[in-house]
């Protein structure tokens, strides 16, 4: 039986999330993230007008703002908070 441990965080700009590691050789690890989330947390930041869903947005102020936040969400940002939290959690070995 493979054991896998879950840790649920909150992190300021992404919302809640969970880092998923696996007790067993590889001995991986999963980051698992909601973009709607991630969304709506820096919507508020910039105090734009929106309408929360329970996984989305129904309506916003500035549709275009949110399209280019949408579209600004990259791989370099998701492994720097993967970093962030890995470091914060004592993993110290490098991806």
């Amino acid at each position: 039986m493979v054991n896998h441990y879950y840790v649920y965080l909150v992190d300021e700009d992404f919302g809640p999330l969970f880092v998923k590691f696996c007790s067993y050789f590889p001995y991986n690890a999963k980051l698992c993230i909601n973009g709607h989330e991630y969304l709506k947390r820096q919507l508020a930041k910039r105090g734009v007008a929106f309408e929360a869903l329970d996984n989305g947005i129904a309506s916003c102020a500035d549709p275009g703002l949110m399209r280019r936040l949408a579209d600004g969400l990259d791989a370099t940002q998701i492994d720097a908070l993967l970093r962030k939290w890995l470091a914060r959690l004592g993993c110290t070995s490098d991806l």
